[in-house]
């Protein structure tokens, strides 16, 4: 039986710069299906960075109506605001995260990778449409724990497959031949 990223680049082929990078004992879950525990773990840390973010915002507001308007109070925001502030930043970081390189920091962080059915980068497109749909229906990722194939309801749907990929090089982006080696 081949794992996913042996299929990915080829029955048995490995890159021996890339096994370098990766923890010896993570080596053998290399390419394989995520599981729920690490997915929800990757989601928590990345909701927690849109809190901070938003946090951070808010005390940038702060200062400057303290600088510009001294005496003048501005009222916090209303909950609905802060919901819906909230899911535009988390829908924006998931997106260019995903369509840019595949792995948010959270993901980074849990050694994981969203990929296309293929085993591609996701497309700008396919990564918005998946990030909405994490954001709008965070629910979905429950449908892992009884997929034999750890696939959330997202996944599913959109057909793309979260994997374990510790890697530290980029994705190859056609047309773009990387630094000259002056």
């Amino acid at each position: 039986m081949t794992t996913f990223g042996e299929w990915r680049r080829g029955e048995g082929e490995r890159i021996e710069a890339e096994a370098l990078t990766i923890p010896e004992a993570a080596r053998g879950f290399q390419g394989e299906r995520a599981g729920f525990p690490s997915r929800v773990a990757a989601c928590s840390i990345d909701m927690g960075l849109v809190i901070l973010a938003m946090f951070a915002l808010w005390l940038v507001v702060l200062l400057i109506q303290l600088i510009f308007t001294p005496g003048i109070n501005v009222e916090p925001p209303r909950v609905a605001t802060l919901v819906l502030i909230g899911y535009v930043f988390m829908v924006l970081y998931w997106a260019v995260s995903w369509g840019a390189t595949g792995r948010s920091l959270g993901s980074w962080f849990m050694g994981l990778r969203v990929v296309n059915r293929r085993g591609g980068k996701l497309s700008w497109s396919l990564a918005l449409l998946r990030a909405a749909f994490c954001v709008s229906f965070p629910f979905g990722l429950i449908w892992a724990l009884f997929s034999k194939r750890n696939r959330s309801l997202q996944d599913l749907v959109l057909r793309t497959i979260v994997i374990y990929d510790w890697t530290v090089k980029p994705l190859s982006i056609p047309g773009f031949a990387g630094p000259s080696e002056d």
